[in-house]
């Protein structure tokens, strides 16, 4: 008697986990490319972002900028970021994000001499911090994404210019979804 319960209880385990749908989800987007034309268009850096979402209310991603304007031309800034969505569409909606910058800058200490035009001594600097930030994401229906966000950072690691201890991101961001 004990063989054939156990033996049913084995079956009706069995099939019971053959029987079940597992939950399908429609298919979403997993990933969103963004560039702001703003910055491109008035030559001062290019600012691009990735984020990969990992589920209906987070993602993670990168945001980069990287200056060639003449006041951001020594300047690279990559934000690895970590975002929670509060919107009723699927990662979309306001967000808060935290962030991480590490940045890279140079400055130059200028000296002109008779014999040549410019030399002078750089410094490079790279700084790490922790950053807050805010924003809102709309995707249409053609995965078209437009993006707002701002967010400030306070820099800890590294070796800061003078007067440099806070940076900050922004972006109006068009792009892509996938």
């Amino acid at each position: 008697m004990k063989r054939f319960l156990l033996s049913m209880m084995i079956l009706s385990s069995i099939f019971g986990a053959f029987a079940q749908n597992p939950e399908e989800l429609p298919n979403y987007r997993k990933s969103d490319i963004l560039i702001d034309p703003f910055w491109l268009i008035g030559g001062l850096a290019l600012n691009a972002s990735y984020e990969r979402l990992i589920s209906e209310d987070s993602g993670v991603g990168a945001n980069a900028i990287f200056g060639f304007g003449d006041d951001l031309e020594d300047f690279t800034q990559i934000s690895p970021f970590y975002r929670a969505y509060f919107g009723s569409k699927y990662a979309s909606g306001l967000y808060v994000e935290g962030f991480v910058p590490i940045t890279i800058s140079r400055e130059y200490d200028n000296v002109f001499w008779t014999d040549e035009s410019n030399r002078g001594k750089s410094a490079v600097y790279t700084t790490g911090g922790l950053g807050f930030g805010l924003g809102g994401k709309w995707v249409a229906k053609k995965k078209f994404v437009f993006e707002l966000n701002l967010g400030i950072a306070r820099k800890f690691i590294g070796d800061r210019g003078p007067g440099d201890a806070v940076t900050g991101k922004g972006m109006i961001g068009v792009g892509f979804a996938f």
